[in-house]
């Protein structure tokens, strides 16, 4: 006998959820790094209890906009421990940060060291210890069967199998999806008895029982968008039953996270993208590379000097490398970069490079490893041809295998919304290395797109800090 969840009853809105256990770990956190506060007050004395409560208050932003990255907290999207630790490790020093800017300010003449430190170390370790927790909750929910997404999917059409294939495959198992139902309209000789051993039913008839017996968590309507009509009428049958309503979109380039119906000027139009950076947001961009490019020249110009003289010294050729990449709004510019190859000017480098390149020079494979040799393009976001962060520039015709980008990845083009980065979203998720298959390709193009949807200050600055502890050097750097 099926174990029920009295919280999942048909009769009332679903509480348990993802959602909400992502909610309530945001809640619970917000009070651990408060009560962190009152923890380090015990040990410094430096504060008094009512300050000690009110100053975490300041960190609670900078620790939403680094570790809530992931918007929601899906307990299987962390597939290492680390990347949870980097994200809670990087909200809480984010969050001390501002604390100690704000002593600084309004409280020169008191010292917080010890506070601030103590302060750190317990909020980092009481939120580790709820995620752990939740964790733990999560996996005893699993077993007793209480934290299932349920399906049901409309049509039977040769779409159906993949969307079923999707939903019971290995990569989303974790998410617990199961599929409760499928129903089709059409005439017994037009649909098939069964999908992948599911029962197909007959009519609409059946999903609106089956709705009253147990909440149904989406919806997916898995005929194609050419046929808008019997969407349309399907829609007005069951709108009353609440779900999540999915439409399978059968135009990749179509798909958007801003999709969405618009009034313009009286009329009606599908808005599948917005410009990313306007307005403040430009602004705010514009300023964080001037300054970062600044002061990493002046930081890096010894080390710079030094790479220029090893080049030199190896001869063979000029020491910057000059190549034509493609930039914002598909405009080419001449990308700097300290050489680290044979000279030939013949070479385009449209494959890409690969590990153990015979045309990587010695000092060349020395400021590869380092990343040392990506520093010149500094002066590249000086003169506005690149930001600090953003997506990897390209080659013109970059080939994966035997096409091109373009050619390979339906959204590719949608990179260049945004002026090309030192370093990226897609970089320090492992995208650096050879790019040798489309698998790969479209992985990097997904991060590149996704950063540029989620597009914040405080998400440049955690990829900034990432690049420089563990983003410079690894197995993918060659």
């Amino acid at each position: 006998m099926t174990e029920t969840n009295p919280l999942a009853d048909s009769s009332h809105p679903q509480i348990l959820s993802y959602t909400f256990l992502s909610a309530l770990t945001q809640v619970v956190e917000v009070l651990c790094l408060v009560a962190a506060g009152l923890a380090a007050s015990r040990g410094s004395g430096e504060l008094t209890v009512t300050q000690s409560l009110m100053l975490p208050v300041l960190a609670i932003l900078p620790y939403r906009q680094v570790g809530w990255l992931r918007r929601e907290i899906y307990w299987s999207a962390y597939d290492r421990l680390w990347r949870e630790v980097v994200d809670v490790v990087g909200g809480v020093v984010s969050g001390a940060l501002v604390i100690d800017l704000y002593a600084w300010v309004f409280r020169s003449e008191s010292r917080m060291g010890d506070w601030l430190w103590d302060w750190t170390v317990a909020a980092i370790c009481s939120v580790l210890a709820l995620r752990l927790a939740m964790r733990v909750f999560v996996r005893q929910l699993y077993r007793r069967n209480k934290l299932v997404h349920r399906v049901a999917i409309i049509g039977a059409g040769p779409e159906c199998d993949e969307v079923v294939d999707k939903l019971t495959g290995e990569a989303h198992h974790r998410r617990n999806y199961q599929v409760v139902g499928i129903f089709d309209e059409r005439s017994a000789d037009r649909r098939p008895e069964m999908i992948r051993g599911i029962p197909v039913g007959h009519g609409l008839g059946g999903l609106l029982e089956l709705a009253q017996t147990m909440p149904i968590d989406t919806i997916i309507v898995s005929w194609p968008l050419s046929a808008a009509r019997r969407i349309a009428e399907t829609m007005e049958k069951v709108r009353a039953i609440p779900s999540d309503f999915l439409l399978l979109t059968d135009f990749e380039w179509l798909v958007s996270k801003h999709l969405r119906v618009r009034e313009f000027e009286g009329g009606f139009y599908l808005q599948v993208a917005r410009r990313p950076l306007i307005g403040t947001r430009a602004l705010f961009k514009l300023i964080e590379d001037y300054v970062v490019a600044s002061i990493g020249i002046l930081l890096t110009a010894p080390i710079m000097l030094a790479a220029a003289i090893a080049i030199k010294r190896e001869g063979g050729g000029p020491i910057l490398f000059r190549q034509k990449r493609v930039g914002f709004n598909h405009k080419e510019f001449e990308m700097l970069k300290f050489r680290s190859m044979v000279f030939d000017p013949m070479e385009m480098g449209r494959d890409g490079t690969k590990r153990d390149d015979p045309r990587v020079t010695k000092v060349g494979a020395f400021l590869r490893r380092t990343s040392i040799d990506e520093l010149p393009q500094l002066f590249n976001v000086l003169r506005g041809e690149m930001s600090v962060v953003g997506p990897r520039a390209h080659v013109p015709g970059m080939r994966v295998g035997d096409q091109t980008y373009l050619e390979t990845v339906a959204k590719y083009a949608a990179r260049h919304r945004v002026k090309p980065g030192i370093t990226g979203w897609g970089q320090i998720n492992g995208m650096r290395g050879g790019i040798n298959s489309e698998e790969k390709a479209q992985k990097g193009v997904d991060l590149d797109l996704d950063y540029i949807d989620n597009w914040s200050l405080w998400l440049d600055i955690v990829i900034m800090f990432r690049t420089v502890f563990g983003g410079l050097s690894g197995r993918d750097v060659f």
